[in-house]
This record gives structure tokens, sequence and C-alpha cells, in this order.
């Protein structure tokens, strides 16, 4: 009879153990074990960490060339060809516009794709598309959060945002933290476009360390994903730039007329403009 208690007494036990916190046993010291509890966030993070891995495989295809266009939108606002801000409007593009171009990529079976599909496809762990297309967004406006988030997704596609770091939650003109962290969560690649917005060729050592490493930190810190390209403010780069971004980054894109990337020119993408009057099927 106290055999059986003893047994009873043991499956109650393993059955307590059991439903509890998921836990992961330690070897500690001789003769000793410890205990770390996780719960489902941390299962999130792992999996998180084997989606955005920023560490560059060593067998990567460091050969790699693809003929895939950088297309380079500002404000996605419609703004009047006669308004006195000429400079926003020469850099604005309509949402109807923006449309009409994401249609014209659905029709034609191009696939948008961001720098962590390019870098999945040097990895080999992506097939390279027949047709690839990245459409990135500069600065971080609210527009690109109530428009171009918005179009995205209704065609089930993605862009690159470029961040500029300071502006979140300081200026009302740019998309919040939160905005930001969900359009990250929904796939979207949120990327750096440095603190605040310099001429990096201009400053000191410190000073562009500082544009280029806090703002990646910033980011990271608010989306809880890893940070892999920069876009130099206005266009600004050197040969000093590109080294200090090698540090942080593992792609820069310009403001430079260029549709091809080229892995050993990484951090001197090239793209296509985008101005208000540029005809959607630009994309064809």
């Amino acid at each position: 009879m106290r055999k059986n208690y003893l047994i009873f007494i043991c499956l109650i036990w393993i059955f307590m153990a059991g439903c509890g916190d998921s836990q992961k046993v330690l070897s500690g010291g001789e003769g000793e074990q410890s205990i770390e509890k996780f719960d489902e966030n941390d299962v999130k993070m792992m999996d998180q960490k084997q989606q955005y891995d920023p560490d560059l495989k060593v067998d990567a295809n460091l050969s790699l060339t693809l003929d895939y266009p950088t297309f380079m939108f500002h404000y996605i606002e419609d703004v009047p060809a006669d308004t006195d801000d000429q400079m926003r409007y020469n850099l604005s593009y309509s949402p109807e516009k923006l449309e009409q171009m994401l249609q014209i990529i659905k029709e034609d079976n191009i696939e948008t794709l961001t720098f962590w599909d390019i870098k999945a496809i040097a990895e080999g762990k992506k097939e390279k598309p027949e047709k690839g297309v990245i459409l990135t967004f500069d600065d971080g406006h609210l527009s690109h959060y109530t428009e171009s988030f918005r179009l995205l997704k209704k065609y089930n596609m993605k862009g690159v945002f470029f961040i500029i770091s300071s502006k979140p939650d300081n200026d009302g003109a740019y998309a919040n933290w939160s905005q930001i962290k969900e359009m990250a969560d929904a796939g979207q690649e949120i990327a750096s476009h440095t603190v605040n917005h310099l001429n990096l060729t201009t400053l000191s050592d410190e000073d562009l360390q500082y544009e280029l490493e806090e703002s990646k930190k910033l980011i990271e810190e608010k989306t809880g994903v890893p940070v892999i390209s920069v876009c130099y403010p206005a266009g600004k780069y050197d040969d000093r730039v590109m080294d200090e971004s090698n540090k942080y980054y593992l792609f820069g894109r310009t403001t430079q007329p260029f549709e091809t990337i080229d892995w050993q020119d990484r951090f001197d993408i090239g793209t296509v403009r985008m101005f208000p009057t540029t005809d959607p099927t630009v994309v064809e």
C-alpha cells in the first residue's frame, strides 16, 4: 500500500512540474544544477534572432551582383506644383502615383526587397528572384506611416524606411516610435539616416561615430530589430564615411544614379530618385 502511495505522489509531482513555466536546466558546479525560466517572449526573441541575424555568414557570395533598382522617395504627399515650397514639391510623390506603382509591381510579378533580403540572397538563404526592386523612404516623415506603410500593407509588400533618429516623438511631422515599431513588426525594414541628418563628410571622427552608432542603437532599442543599412544624409559621403559605416552596418545607400547592387560596393549603393512628375511605369 505504501509503495502504491509513493508512486502516486511521484506521478503528481511530475504532472505539476510539466504544467508550470517552461524551464531549461543549466549545468553548474560539480553535483549542482541551476534552473533558468523562459516564457513565450524568450521564444519570440530566439525566432527573431534567427530571422534578423546581423552577422554575415563567412561563406556568403561576396561577388554577388544584382540588377535590381533602388527607388528613393521622400514626402508621400500630393503637393501642388505652384506651392511656394518648391523644395518640398520636388521631394514629393503622390500617394495615388505610389499606389499605381505598386499595382504595376504586383502585375509584373516584381518582388519588393529589403536589404535583409539582399543579405539572405548573398548567404544562399533566399532564392534570387527573377525581378526585384527596393523601395526606400528617406527621413521618416509621418506620411511614410499614414501613406507608404498603408499601401505596402494593402499590396503585401515591403520597403526600407531610413529614420532620422532624433525626430520620432520630438517632431509631429515625423512618424513616432510607436508607429515605427508597428512598421518593423509588420516586416518593413527600419534603417538609419543618422541622428541629426548632418553632412557627414564635414564632421570630426568623434561626431561621425556618434551620428552612425547612436542612431543604430536607438532604432534597435525602439524596434527590437538589428539595423544593417544606413543612408547618407543629403547624399554626402566619402571614403572615410563609408569606412566608418562599415563598422556598424552592412549596406550604405547614396543618392547617386545607379541601378545595380554590387556586393563589393555595398556602401556605395545608387538609387533612382522619384520626382513628383516621375511616371509610375518607371518600375517596369
